[in-house]
Formats: structure tokens, C-alpha cells, sequence
């Protein structure tokens, strides 16, 4: 009977053993994370940076009235095209024109004086020379020539001043453009400085955008600054990207101290002057990438300023992996090294991973 007893109670423990063994290999199991992996691939892409850019025509000048007076022809409108040398504006001149008489006048006058003078001169030399006069006689007759010659080159400033301010009043575009706002109609008086119109040059246009120098030194580094035939773009404010293709200048030698930057220009035709002066945008550098590896942004975490992922072999096993990466994209990194390609990575959940951990595998893609 007790051998009975013995023998049903060694049955119950072993049951319970057994039991409590299979329990805990069961929470071991459960604590086996199953996350997703992505495999590492080479692949082609484009890296694309952008900037606010600031659009300014080929030209671009301001008219200004040089003389005050009333307005008196205005010749073009706004929008119009002119050509360099075209007439655009007239301020009256008929004051000056007076003006121009008078100093006219003047002048003949001062040229009569000035032969007289001459004659005088010349007959007083000869008495010297024949020692007929003294010579503080022939000195007065040099003073009196050098005084109407003094008067001569007086009148003719003043005439040659009167003929500017007269050129001043006509007024001609500079350069073949297109005419902005008048605000000034014709019969309105202005003044000196008074703003007439301005001429823009709209067949090129220059986009300026400052390029922070973190920003810089990396394409430089991948020479998407200097690669020639690069893909410039530049996008309106509507979002439209312009159909022109840019051509990349450097407008500053120099990084700025103050904002960090440096500043460059892009180069479009505007053959139709479709854009005007003044617009802002967006510069848009594009470069293709080939063969190089990207990374999901949510794989990479950081730790001392460096970056990382968890790699991960066949059994699971993970291992943390300092990388290198070069451009960000919408949501994943160019990566410059760290990582080849057929390796796979912790995709998502790194949060509660150490290095060593064991995990279940599950396939993701990008």
C-alpha cells in the first residue's frame, strides 16, 4: 500500500515539474521579440536640396527725373517692351531753352570782347617792340586779353551746363527691357530724384539662395556644386517648377560669419519675361545617386552624437553597427558606410534592443 502511495505521488511531482519546465520555456520564448528587418541593397536614386531663392532680372534700374519740371510727354506704358535708346519720358524745356538764348548771347558777346581784346594786344606789342609805349601799357592790354579770355570760357560752362540740363530732359531706356508702374501722368510736375519708372532685362533672370556651409561642404564633397550640366530648377510660388533649366554661378567667394552661409546665383532664360523681378521660389539642386545604399530613418538611432542600427545575422542575433551617412532623403538616409549590401537590419522597435538580443525575423521592405 505504501509502495502504491509512493509511487502515485512520484507520478504528481513529475507532472508538476514537467510542467513547471514547460512554463518557463514558454515565457522564455514569448520574450523574443518579432520585428521587422530590412534588407541592405544597392540602388540608383536622386538627391535633391532646396532653397529659398530670391529672383532678380539681368538688369534692373530705376528712372529718376534729373531735372524738376512739368512732365510733358510721357511715351510708353506699363508692360510695354522698349528698346535701348527708345524716347520713354519729356519734362518741358522751354525755360532752359531761354536760358540757352541768353547764355548764347552771352557768349558772342564775350567773343567780341575777347577780339577786341586780341587786337588790342597785338597792336600794343607792336608799339612796345618799337619801344613807342612802356611796358605797363603792354601789360594791361595782356590783362584785359586774359579777363575777356576768362569771360569766354565762363560763357561757355555756362552754355555747356544749360545743354546737360536740357539733355536731361529727354529721357531714353538704357537698355532693351520692359517698363514697370508710371506713377506720374503727363502734366504732373516733378522734382529732382522723382521716380519715373523702372526698366527691367527679363530675357535671363539671376535666382540668389544661400547655401549653409554644413550643406555646402557636403555637396561639395559630392560635387553636385561643381559637376557640370547638374539639374538647376527652380520652383514658383504656385509650386510649378519653371521649365527653363538653370546654370549654376557663385555669387560670394566667402562664407557669410554672421548667417553661416554662402551665397550663390542660378542663371535662367526668361525668354517670354514670364518671370519678373522680385519673385522668390525655391532652388532646386537634383544630382542622380547610383549604386549607393539606403536606410530607413527609423533603423538609425544615435547615441553620442554618432549613429547606429542593429544588424542582424541568421539566428537572430543582433548587433549594434556605427554607420556613416551622407544625404537625408523624405525618409531614409544615403548611406556613406557602415553597412554592404545583402546585410539585414532591425527596420523598426530599436527602442528596447541590446546589443546581443535574440529576435524573430520579419521580413519588411522599404
Amino acid at each position: 500500500m505504501n509502495t502504491t502511495k509512493n509511487q502515485f505521488l512520484l507520478i504528481v511531482l513529475s507532472v508538476l515539474f514537467l510542467s513547471s519546465c514547460g512554463d518557463k520555456t514558454k515565457k522564455e520564448t514569448s520574450k523574443i521579440k518579432t520585428l521587422p528587418v530590412y534588407k541592405v541593397t544597392l540602388q540608383d536614386t536622386i538627391v535633391s536640396n532646396r532653397f529659398v531663392a530670391d529672383v532678380h532680372a539681368k538688369n534692373n534700374v530705376e528712372i529718376h527725373v534729373r531735372i524738376p519740371g512739368l512732365l510733358d510727354k510721357v511715351y510708353v506704358s506699363e508692360g510695354q517692351k522698349v528698346q535701348k535708346g527708345q524716347l520713354l519720358f519729356k519734362i518741358s524745356d522751354v525755360e532752359l531753352q531761354i536760358q540757352l538764348l541768353k547764355a548764347q548771347a552771352v557768349y558772342k558777346s564775350t567773343m567780341a570782347d575777347l577780339r577786341i581784346a586780341t587786337v588790342e594786344l597785338e597792336q600794343a606789342q607792336t608799339l612796345f617792340n618799337k619801344k613807342v609805349i612802356a611796358d605797363k601799357e603792354l601789360e594791361l592790354s595782356k590783362a584785359k586779353y586774359e579777363a575777356a579770355s576768362a569771360k569766354v570760357a565762363h560763357a561757355v560752362a555756362e552754355r555747356k551746363a544749360i545743354n546737360q540740363q536740357i539733355s536731361f530732359t529727354t529721357i531714353r531706356a538704357p537698355f532693351d527691357g520692359t517698363i514697370d508702374r508710371i506713377p506720374f501722368k503727363e502734366g504732373s510736375l516733378v522734382e529732382n530724384g522723382s521716380l519715373l519708372t523702372t526698366v527691367s532685362q527679363l530675357d535671363d533672370i539671376y535666382a540668389y539662395f544661400s547655401i549653409p556651409e554644413n550643406i555646402y561642404f557636403q555637396m561639395m564633397t559630392d560635387k553636385s556644386l561643381n559637376k557640370p550640366g547638374g539639374d538647376i530648377k527652380l520652383e514658383l510660388p504656385n509650386g510649378v517648377v519653371y521649365n527653363q533649366k538653370g546654370e549654376l554661378r557663385t555669387a560670394d567667394g566667402e562664407i557669410d560669419r554672421q548667417t553661416g552661409s554662402i551665397q550663390y546665383k542660378a542663371k535662367f532664360h526668361n525668354p517670354q519675361g514670364f518671370i519678373k523681378h522680385g519673385t522668390s521660389g525655391k532652388l532646386i539642386i537634383s544630382e542622380p545617386k547610383k549604386n549607393v545604399i539606403l536606410i530607413p530613418q527609423k533603423a538609425v538611432f544615435s547615441i553620442q552624437d554618432k549613429q547606429f542600427v542593429f544588424l542582424v545575422n541568421k539566428e537572430g542575433i543582433v548587433k549594434m553597427t556605427n554607420i556613416s551617412i551622407g544625404s537625408t532623403l523624405d525618409d531614409v538616409f544615403i548611406l556613406n558606410k557602415g553597412l554592404k549590401s545583402d546585410d539585414l537590419i532591425v527596420q523598426e522597435g530599436t527602442q528596447s534592443l541590446r546589443d546581443g538580443d535574440k529576435i524573430n525575423i520579419q521580413n519588411a521592405s522599404l
